[in-house]
């Protein structure tokens, strides 16, 4: 079922999160008022120190240093467990984000990720996460931030009305400048982010291309896409940051004007008796609070369209998620592997994958599919794996509608050996035992395939890393290996894409005699054009133009070698 998200910026599984955080996002509001508070209670302190020295008043003068000194002492303590806390927010935000992100990836179908290019997705889970996790996580502490300015105006109004009013228009005019420019630094960013995908994708391009660029000697035109590239990233990033800058720097300097003209005015008051050196003091200290504060909303500012951004590509992750929201999902079952495809339209409706097919598939059984090139066999496998979804028609699983199958019991009943099988980077061991907690179990399901040796005759036996091209381990094992994945998962289910005729006849006569054995309490597909893989099959299904154009039964032919 195709769950289409939310368009806001928060969307439900960013709620959820902050709720799973709230304990921690409590205790850094706490700590965040105790941060900044002490921050403002050290001028306070101090010009009250101040006042005591022009009195003649040593004692209370000394009195009111020691409580600075140890206010300030209280404010560098908190400001270091403060980081702490930010660090344990961010860590486990940042953890929950990854967690929701890859497994949103995981239940998108293969043609809802094909709208992403590679350069494009690994900016969204390492770039976009942080930006989203960093933004949710300062903004506890800019929000107090804000709360300071309720506090500092409400000491102006208790000193000098003019004082008020004039910070108060001056404020105002300061957050209007930073939020009639964010569209256009919202403008800027979007630009920038675009092209940074694209620096990305050419990175990757670059470095899966390598001997490409090196046995046609095309250096010289893949340079300068390089460099192109690099140009409109590094102009629409220039353009981002002296935008930026000008805005943040302009509010700055206006601030900072209204500063000295208050510490003026403050001056003309005390020569005429109206206020304390202290107060001065405090209104000074106090509006460098202000200037640093407004330094922070212009950061908060600019940091919420960079926020809307990234949120807005994590969203596009999730917004067509394949997820199971029937209320009627089937748990454990036991299932004998009965399949039955029920008038399936399936691919780009104009040119079907599969064109309105109906076939069955009998348990304990070894069938085939075959056919020619793009007849649209592999569209059986995509279907079965849930890589993708039907247009219309039913895929029934002992009589059950496949998506009513809940993930984990349904991928637990499936499994597959691709043309090309991929392996994570982990050693041959650590590949094998993703799918089986047995080392012994893991060397006697090798030692049947007859790749055990082979295995131990490399020169780090089963620690050799599979993706490791120090030392190359043949397509052949590596085909062997993932034949070997597969029959370790030993789910009810079992597909083969033309994998058997891709074996070294070694182990291609092992894994038949594997297959016929386990045929016996498993549904076995296998797709092959090969007449000796053929010769396996109980029924076969023959494919023509996306259709079926045959169904047989056994074939009564040459023993197979």
């Amino acid at each position: 079922m195709i769950k289409r998200k939310d368009k806001k910026p928060i969307n439900e599984e960013t709620k959820i999160i902050l709720k799973d955080c709230s304990f921690e996002l409590f205790i850094k509001v706490i700590v965040s008022i105790l941060y900044r508070g002490t921050l403002l209670l050290t001028p306070i302190f101090w010009g009250k120190a101040i006042d005591m020295l022009t009195a003649g008043k040593m004692d209370d003068c000394y009195r009111y240093v020691i409580i600075t000194l140890v206010v300030t002492i209280c404010y560098y303590a908190v400001a270091c467990y403060n980081q702490v806390v930010y660090n344990k927010l961010y860590g486990k935000m940042y953890q929950s984000f990854s967690k929701t992100i890859y497994k949103s990836v995981v239940n998108n179908s293969l043609y809802s990720l094909s709208r992403f290019e590679l350069g494009e997705f690994s900016n969204i889970v390492n770039t976009d996460i942080d930006i989203v996790v960093m933004f949710l996580c300062d903004l506890v502490l800019q929000a107090v931030r804000l709360l300071e300015f309720t506090i500092i105006f409400y000491y102006f109004f208790t000193i000098n009305k003019v004082i008020f009013i004039s910070t108060i228009f001056f404020s105002i005019l300061c957050f209007l400048i930073f939020f009639i420019t964010a569209d256009k630094v919202k403008r800027y960013n979007d630009t920038r982010k675009r092209y940074l995908d694209k620096k990305f994708a050419i990175t990757h391009e670059v470095f899966h291309t390598i001997r490409e660029i090196k046995g046609f000697f095309v250096f010289r035109s893949v340079n300068e896409r390089i460099k192109d590239v690099c140009g409109k990233y590094l102009n629409a990033t220039e353009k981002y940051d002296v935008f930026s800058t000008y805005v943040k720097q302009g509010v700055l300097a206006l601030i900072e004007g209204a500063r000295y003209l208050a510490a003026v005015y403050g001056m003309f008051l005390f020569s005429k008796g109206n206020i304390e050196v202290g107060t001065i003091l405090v209104i000074y200290s106090y509006y460098a609070k202000l200037t640093e504060n407004f330094e922070n909303i212009g950061i908060l500012v600019i940091g919420l369209e960079d926020f809307k951004v990234s949120m807005a590509r994590l969203n596009k992750l999730l917004e067509f998620e394949n997820t199971n929201t029937s209320n009627h999902l089937i748990g454990h079952k036991e299932y004998i592997g009965n399949i039955k495809f029920v008038d399936i339209l399936y691919g780009n409706k104009m040119d079907p994958i599969l064109n309105n097919v109906s076939l069955d598939i009998p348990a304990n059984n070894i069938t085939i599919i075959t056919g020619q090139a793009g007849s649209g066999k592999t569209g059986v496998f995509d279907l079965l794996m849930r890589f993708n979804r039907q247009h219309s028609g039913d895929v029934l699983i002992d009589g059950e509608k496949y998506q009513k199958i809940n993930d984990e019991e349904y991928y637990n009943l499936v499994s597959l050996v691709g043309k090309e099988p991929t392996f994570f980077d982990l050693s041959i061991k650590d590949n094998l035992m993703l799918v089986s907690e047995s080392f012994t179990r893991v060397k006697r399901v090798c030692d049947d395939i007859g790749v055990n040796e082979d295995i131990i005759n490399l020169k780090n036996g089963y620690d050799t890393k599979i993706t490791d091209n120090s030392e190359k381990v043949p397509k052949n094992l590596k085909m062997a290996i993932a034949v070997a994945r597969t029959i370790l998962k030993d789910s009810k289910i079992m597909m083969f894409d033309e994998t058997l005729e891709m074996l070294d006849e070694k182990y291609r006569k092992n894994v038949i005699k594997i297959i016929k054995d386990l045929k016996k309490d498993h549904t076995i597909i296998i797709i092959s054009r090969n007449s000796d893989v053929m010769n396996l099959g109980d029924k076969i299904i023959e494919f023509d133009d996306n259709v079926i154009k045959n169904t047989s039964k056994k074939r009564k032919s040459k023993s197979t070698k």
